[in-house]
């Protein structure tokens, strides 16, 4: 039964409702988010102990974990989490009274109604995406180490415009697929796949490093059933501290890109530094090595149409 519970808690957690306020988590991020959403710190001795672990290495650090994501699944996560049985939870009851009727002498086949099942559920009762929180006390800057094989990476990419990051992100990704857990889309993590070719790196307006993108990721449960799920996630960097999130969906996904893109922008800028690439890339050459390179900024990915019409404007004026 236990292994049946972990299948519907891995499960409870979707998308498709609008969005409609903001959310201000302790006053250490504001988001914008659906109604039905709320969060929860993860503040159990469990979560406690690992973060401990992370941080003992760097003076004065704190590192908070959150959970963003609609009432009905954030309070079965918390009562869990403060060990009370999921049974208890009308929806597991509701799957489990079925189940007990469908009396599958296969276990596969009974793990894979469930999670079709729970499905169901989740678009019935309007269960959207899940946002996992991670906040640092501290800059970026503040927690790279030279001589780290990936920090001395963040710090070459921090000395960088958005042209010369696209073409080191290419070379990243290059890099990831030659290892012997990945292939030229996906990295494996043990049961979990994650596809890693359209996360992006740039800097935004501030001149901020971050990193964002939406993946697909599968995760194994055993030879024969597979959870898959759409990923979006973003790490960057505002006043001072650092950030990480990662939201994920299992089922009408089809706008989740544009509500993960939503929720982020009250805070955090993705708009890139345009001018100051430009003037680097091309500072004494003639308007047309200008809108040369310009168009090789837009050819890359680096810039959207509307920024390389605005930025050949600029030029042309």
């Amino acid at each position: 039964m236990r292994f049946f519970s972990f299948i519907l808690l891995f499960s409870f957690a979707l998308l498709s409702s609008s969005f409609a306020k903001l959310l201000n988590i302790e006053n250490k991020i504001q988001i914008e988010v659906p109604t039905s959403h709320k969060f929860i710190e993860y503040d159990n001795e469990e979560v406690k102990n690992s973060i401990e672990e992370i941080v003992q290495d760097y003076e004065g650090m704190e590192i908070d974990l959150y959970l963003v994501g609609p009432k009905k699944y954030v309070d079965l996560e918390k009562a869990i989490l403060d060990g009370e049985d999921p049974m208890d939870n009308k929806f597991v009851r509701e799957i489990v009274k079925k189940l007990e009727r469908k009396n599958f002498r296969n276990e596969d086949k009974a793990a894979k109604w469930m999670i079709a099942e729970s499905k169901k559920i989740m678009s019935r009762e309007k269960i959207d995406f899940i946002t996992y929180v991670l906040v640092l006390n501290k800059t970026l800057s503040d927690l790279l180490v030279e001589g780290n094989e990936l920090d001395d990476i963040i710090i070459e990419l921090q000395s960088m415009n958005n042209s010369e990051i696209q073409n080191k992100t290419k070379e990243i990704k290059n890099m990831i697929s030659s290892l012997e857990e990945a292939n030229d889309k996906s990295y494996f993590f043990g049961p979990t796949r994650i596809d890693y070719n359209k996360f992006k790196i740039g800097k935004n307006e501030y001149g901020n490093l971050f990193l964002k993108g939406p993946s697909n990721i599968s995760f194994a449960l055993n030879d024969m059933i597979t959870i898959d799920a759409k990923l979006n996630v973003f790490f960057g960097a505002h006043n001072n501290r650092t950030y990480l999130m990662i939201s994920s969906c299992f089922v009408e996904c089809s706008k989740f890109n544009t509500k993960f893109n939503k929720m982020i922008t009250p805070v955090f800028s993705t708009k890139l530094q345009i001018a100051d690439d430009i003037k680097k890339t091309v500072d004494d050459n003639n308007i047309v090595d200008q809108l040369n390179s310009l168009n090789e900024l837009y050819k890359s990915g680096v810039l959207t149409k509307e920024e390389f019409e605005k930025a050949k404007k600029k030029i042309l004026n």
